[in-house]
Order: C-alpha cells, then structure tokens, then sequence
C-alpha cells in the first residue's frame, strides 16, 4: 500500500487550497503521511514560485499542522528547489525536492513548465527549434541536482517532455537526447539522489503515464537507482491520484522498493518500503 506522498503545493505558492486543506485531504485519501512542498523563491519573475517572505510563515503553519494531526497524519515541511534558486534555506526543511522549470538563456528564463504554446515559444525564439540542443540545455541544468548535498529528491526528471504526448516537441529517442538525459541520470543516481515517479501531469490531462517515462524508469532500475511515488499535488482532488498506476509501472521496471520519509528520533530521514 502506498501511503505517504511528498510532492505538494498549497497557497503559499501555485496550489489551490491552504496547508490544512492539503492535509485533510490526504488524511481522507488513506495517506499515513504527506508532505507539502513550498516551491523555492527565484531571483526572477515566476507564476509559481513563492516569495521569500513566504518561507518563515510556511515553515511555522506546517509545524502547527505537525502537531495538530499527531496520531493521526505525519505531516512534513518540504521544499521543491529550481536550481536557479538561493539554496542557503533548505537545511530548514524536512527533506528537498530538486527541479529544473527554468533555462537560463543569456538574461532570459523560458520554462519548459507552462504550455504547449510556451513550449513552442522557447524553441523557437531562443533553440531556432533545436529541440535537442534544448533538451541538452534541460539534462545539464537537471545535473546541478546531484551537486547540491541538501536534495534528496529528483523532481519530474523528464519534465520537458510534458505536452510529447498531444505534440511532439521532443524526440526521445534521438542520441542527443538520449546522452544528454542517460548522463545527467547517471549523475543524480551517483550522487544517492532518490527519483520520484510523478502522477502529476497525469491529474491534469497532459500525460497518460507518470515522469519518468518508462524507457528512462527502466533504465534508472538497471543503473540501481532508487524511486519514491508523489503525485505533485497542486489542489485537494488529486493528492493521491493514479498512485495504483504508477505503482504498477515502478514494479514493472523491475524496482522492488520504494522510499519513503520517516521520523527517527526527532529527524526526518528515508528508508525503503519493500513493494508487496
């Protein structure tokens, strides 16, 4: 039974309900624990990153929560970090989610994260429509995860291939590609980062099968890299979304374990779940 997820927004950044909110609904949803996490403040103007205002009040409501669900929910304080943030805060958080939603191209930030119109826009105005140069511009930003020791989670590995499946922008299959993405994996697994199988363009109508694809999940399996499941939550409906799909996928590449977060002694810390 998967019973914890990790990955989730709330109105302190682009989510849709409050902390509480969140919580409730996870508890609902049979969850023995979840976390929500604060998308990090950028130095640039962002749809969905919090402000940096925002971390001290958002790191006070969830130890609130903490204590108000004890018994019945644990509740965690984490932090989904673009590796274009400042990273001075994240020892402030129970564990740290490491994505890449920005590339940084001379003193423009186009996001690989919005739409298929946004999508379309980047590759055009700033790759003349090379898309392999830009997934190799995404892949070398994604490897910034594994140089950061405070993450502990890879967010959305393959995040750019968000609208492939109504629109392909991206060939997945082409050797760039491909040495682009297989080197920043072989990085992050190196480097002990745990990768999360995400629901979430699922929930919202983008995707039929979670990141990372299944081709990048069974490769991850044959490096000996190791998943935890999150549905990168942005509202109350879908806390725990397509959690039986993905399950079913991660035991289908071949992974035996999933990791999750646990309290040990006063400090939140991740063990594996053998998979039944």
């Amino acid at each position: 039974m998967i019973w914890q997820n990790l990955h989730a927004h709330c109105t302190f950044d682009d989510g849709r309900n409050t902390p509480e909110e969140m919580v409730r609904a996870s508890l609902e949803a049979g969850l023995g624990s979840v976390g929500l996490s604060l998308h990090s403040p950028l130095p640039f103007e962002s749809a969905w990153a919090a402000a940096q205002e925002a971390v001290p009040a958002f790191l006070k409501e969830m130890r609130r929560l903490r204590k108000a669900y004890a018994g019945k929910i644990g509740v965690y304080a984490g932090i989904e970090w673009d590796v274009l943030s400042p990273a001075e805060d994240l020892p402030l958080f129970d564990y740290v989610i490491g994505s890449v939603h920005h590339l940084p191209v001379g003193d423009r930030y186009p996001t690989v994260d919005d739409s298929e119109q946004t999508t379309m826009a980047f590759l055009e105005r700033h790759f003349a429509r090379d898309a392999d140069a830009a997934a190799g511009m995404y892949y070398g930003e994604l490897e910034k995860v594994a140089l950061e020791p405070e993450t502990d989670i890879v967010g959305h590995f393959d995040l750019l291939t968000k609208f492939n499946e109504r629109r392909c922008f991206f060939d997945e299959e082409s050797p760039a590609y491909r040495r682009a993405a297989l080197r920043a994996m072989e990085a992050l697994v190196a480097a002990g980062k745990i990768f999360e199988v995400n629901t979430g363009a699922i929930s919202r109508g983008y995707r039929s099968t979670p990141y990372p694809s299944r081709a990048m999940l069974c490769t991850l399996a044959g490096m000996g890299g190791r998943v935890t499941l999150s549905a990168d939550a942005h509202d109350v409906r879908s806390v725990a979304t397509h959690f039986e799909q993905a399950e079913a996928l991660i035991r289908a590449c071949g992974f035996r374990e999933i990791w999750q977060l646990e309290l040990q002694r006063g400090k939140a810390v991740f063990v594996p779940r053998r998979l039944g």
